[in-house]
């Protein structure tokens, strides 16, 4: 059988045929039988119906002990996007592994499932790049939870299991606090770190060549975090040194807070959710380079690729959401939101011959049925079609505010959008209500 990852109780194989796996428990785990049987039954019953989480299907018989599950076609360990093979080059394989839009999209995709885990009351105690599995191909974000005997309504927990180096430190050497969506948060937030730097948040150059043994130190906790803004005693010098090019404002803080503050204060700790919507935010900002085959986040002031130099940045369609707080319109002011106060929401940067679904959540915040999408929108050769797929029907508006049409629900409206003009906009609500809108303007092409 072909090993497919190693994680904290056993390790995780192929059965033959390539449509089922099996988990075997090593060492100790394996002697702790007694019970054992009925805590995977006890699994089979949770409420995971329509979650990426390989349930057990049936245990292993005696002399193994270990049991059967799904295995998804086509998948493969995240380990395989986070750490580079030896001797391999760091960027190519950044590159070969997805780039910089697929891991943002991937790790989205993962909290996304941790978060619903959560919100069921459930924890899965162990993410680590061997337990989530994802899509062999580049053009889908699939994520796929394994090694699930773990699984447990946050209550009902007796111990921790966990890989090394991605355990949240409250549970070092058997400590009174019992896992739970935050050490969770903590082991998710050291995995993304690493996915998205190469890097490890508590490895840093001193750890690494020290002749005391590394994970020993990085579980004791007596290293800062690689990145801490007023401490340099534990800097890396692998990895992806220009962190600007991998992580965005918002998300150097979101990790800045989990392994800074968080270390001891829990509640500081970023929780699965809000790594989603930055993660996805993050995502939707990235635009691709033709030369390089790499992704980067839109930046005004970068006239072309950061990663090879090499061609102008491409002309972009930026799509934003606002929220707009006038009030009611028929007061005759304009109903453009050109005029303060609005909130965005959101912001999605696409190149020529993209396409994207923005979810309700994109463009109407925390609201029901968040994941369901609300229109698609593919841009290509200066023509901007979008279908509407909110169930209902939404206004388009002129620049002027002078016309508006009305776009009925899984209707497709056509409109130009080559930046030699102002885009029409999209208006969603009705009078007298907190709007929504949808706006779009082109940013010609970067010049080197």
């Amino acid at each position: 059988m072909r090993e497919l990852g190693r994680g904290g109780q056993g390790a995780v194989y192929e059965v033959a045929g390539g449509r089922h796996a099996v988990k075997i428990l090593s060492g100790r785990h394996a002697a702790e039988t007694d019970g054992w049987v009925e805590r995977i039954q006890a699994i089979r019953r949770l409420p995971l119906e329509g979650l990426p989480v390989a349930r057990p299907l049936e245990t292993l018989a005696a002399p193994l002990v270990g049991y059967v599950m799904e295995l998804i076609v086509g998948m493969v360990p995240l380990s395989q996007m986070c750490r580079v093979p030896s001797g391999a080059s760091a960027v190519e394989h950044y590159r070969d592994t997805g780039g910089l839009r697929q891991r943002l999209k991937v790790l989205a995709s993962a909290a996304e499932t941790l978060a619903r885990l959560h919100a069921l009351g459930l924890v899965y105690q162990d993410p680590s790049p061997n337990n989530l599995f994802i899509s062999d191909s580049a053009d889908t974000a699939q994520v796929w939870l394994i090694d699930c005997d773990n699984l447990s309504y946050a209550t009902m927990q007796r111990g921790s299991v966990f890989t090394p180096r991605y355990h949240a430190p409250e549970l070092r050497h058997g400590g009174l606090h019992r896992p739970d969506s935050l050490s969770d948060a903590f082991a998710f937030a050291v995995l993304a770190f690493e996915t998205l730097t190469f890097d490890h948040p508590f490895v840093g150059d001193v750890v690494y060549e020290s002749e005391e043994d590394e994970e020993a130190a990085v579980l004791d906790g007596i290293h800062v975090f690689v990145d801490h803004p007023k401490d340099a005693s534990n800097r890396s010098s692998r990895g992806i040194q220009s962190r600007w090019l991998v992580l965005d404002e918002a998300l150097a803080l979101a990790f800045q807070a989990t392994f800074v503050d968080g270390l001891t204060r829990r509640d500081r700790r970023p929780g699965l959710g809000h790594w989603r919507t930055l993660l996805r935010a993050a995502a939707s900002r990235t635009v691709s380079c033709a030369a390089c085959r790499m992704s980067s986040y839109f930046d005004a002031e970068e006239q072309s690729c950061p990663w090879c130099d090499e061609l102008p940045r491409p002309a972009t369609l930026h799509t934003r959401s606002y929220l707009d707080l006038r009030g009611d319109p028929d007061d005759g002011a304009d109903e453009t939101p050109d005029r303060a106060p609005y909130v965005e929401r959101c912001r999605v940067v696409l190149s020529d011959g993209e396409e994207v679904e923005l979810a309700r959540e994109a463009v109407l915040g925390a609201v029901a049925q968040a994941e369901q999408s609300m229109f698609q929108l593919r841009w290509e050769q200066g023509r901007l079609k979008i279908v509407n797929l909110s169930g209902g029907s939404v206004e388009l508006v002129s620049p002027d505010g002078s016309k508006i049409h009305t776009l009925l629900a899984d209707k497709v409206a056509d409109l130009r959008a080559d930046g030699t003009a102002p885009v029409w906009s999209i208006r969603i609500g009705t009078a007298g209500r907190a709007d929504r809108w949808l706006c779009f303007d082109v940013v010609p092409e970067g010049r080197p």
